[in-house]
């Protein structure tokens, strides 16, 4: 069952309950169940205003395009000031003066019926409330559950009326301050979340985790995540291994997919980028005798070149596919070539890894790079 049909369960009993005492209360003249009987009018308004709260919190329109999650918990603040209007009140009903009550029979049956429906429904809400991560839920939950405890001292007083003996004051001090921690612990919480608190911990390192599972993720800048109405929003800034804007895209896209998908009510996650700071990297396909090879599959080595390092030759196997993957590993930005290679797979890899090549009549690796780098405006 849904949180709303939840919602709307708990607002026909909690209204049902609150009839029932009403009508014990004229029929006992006992001032604690009048009481207690307002007090379950007040658990029906809030469970109604938990219905219309989590009905209304996942509509998404242009002007709210996170949607209305925060309804949610506007609702659970509201029912925290119902309880802790319902708290004040029996206390003040602690000090009142005795009342005679007649018909003990029947109040004990009536608060007996509600005393065990209310536990029910508030175990049962609760219990779908963390379920469905529904923070309206677990706060209208408590609020029933207070109204158990109501049910509970009225009995009581019953009872020591059966004998002869008054003790409904104590009894309800006692509840109305179990009300009152409760109510406020339920409002810290809440006012939290509207003030767009951060997630928990365990949930902001489930996502770093995930983030720099990925070998090209160099650092996290800023992991923002915060919380509103059960649901996460995740904000992150990353410095990626990666001098190509659609390589870097399409990782960071993966990425956004991967946490939706991985972490438990994450509803958005909007990653940004910047790329890490390296010179232009550019690699020489040369054959033997270091001319620079006239195919692909006469290439033996790989001359590289970086402005701040030596120049380095690494060996090259394979066919023109081998040979691609190759240069895809070695993160060339661009590679110096004097016929393009034939084999469509090696220029998918290639394209793919954004790697560029360039194409030269020259025979001298180095005249190659001088002339390069000069038209690059020396980025080499």
């Amino acid at each position: 069952m849904g949180k709303e049909r939840w919602a709307l369960l708990s607002f026909f009993i909690n209204f049902t309950l609150s009839l029932l005492k009403l009508l014990g209360a004229k029929v006992t003249g006992s001032l604690s169940l009048t009481a207690e009987a307002l007090h379950s009018l007040s658990d029906s308004f809030a469970s109604l205003l938990a219905y219309l709260s989590i009905k209304f919190s996942e509509k998404k329109n242009e002007r709210f395009p996170y949607g209305l999650y925060k309804l949610e918990n506007l609702g659970a603040i509201l029912i925290g000031i119902f309880l802790v209007l319902a708290g004040v009140e029996i206390a003040k009903r602690s000090f009142e003066r005795r009342v005679e009550v007649g018909n003990l029979k029947v109040g004990i049956l009536i608060i007996t019926v509600s005393l065990l429906a209310s536990l029910t429904l508030s175990f049962l809400e609760r219990r779908a409330g963390k379920r469905l991560n529904s923070p309206t839920l677990v706060a209208d939950s408590y609020h029933t559950l207070s109204d158990a405890l109501g049910s509970l001292l009225v009995l009581i007083s019953f009872l020591f009326n059966s004998f002869g003996h008054n003790y409904d004051g104590f009894f309800a001090l006692g509840v109305s301050f179990l009300i009152l921690h409760t109510a406020f612990k339920l409002l810290k919480e809440q006012v939290g979340v509207i003030l767009d608190i951060s997630a928990d911990e365990e949930v902001i390192n489930n996502i770093r985790r995930i983030i720099l599972s990925y070998p090209e993720v160099v650092e996290i800048k800023s992991l923002l995540v915060r919380s509103a109405g059960g649901k996460y929003f995740l904000d992150a800034v990353l410095v990626l291994n990666s001098q190509s804007f659609e390589r870097g895209h399409r990782l960071v896209d993966e990425m956004e997919k991967r946490l939706l998908e991985e972490v438990e009510n994450l509803n958005m996650a909007i990653i940004h980028y910047e790329p890490i700071k390296r010179p232009f990297k550019i690699g020489v396909m040369v054959e033997e005798g270091r001319k620079i090879a006239k195919s692909f599959e006469e290439a033996k080595e790989v001359l590289i070149h970086q402005r701040g390092k030596r120049p380095k030759l690494l060996p090259l196997k394979g066919k023109e596919e081998g040979v691609a993957k190759t240069l895809a590993k070695l993160n060339l930005d661009l590679v110096i070539v004097r016929e393009y290679p034939n084999s469509p797979k090696a220029k998918y890899i290639l394209h793919q890894n954004s790697v560029f090549l360039w194409k030269t009549e020259e025979e001298n690796p180095y005249k190659a790079l001088s002339e390069v780098c000069s038209l690059l405006k020396d980025r080499g």
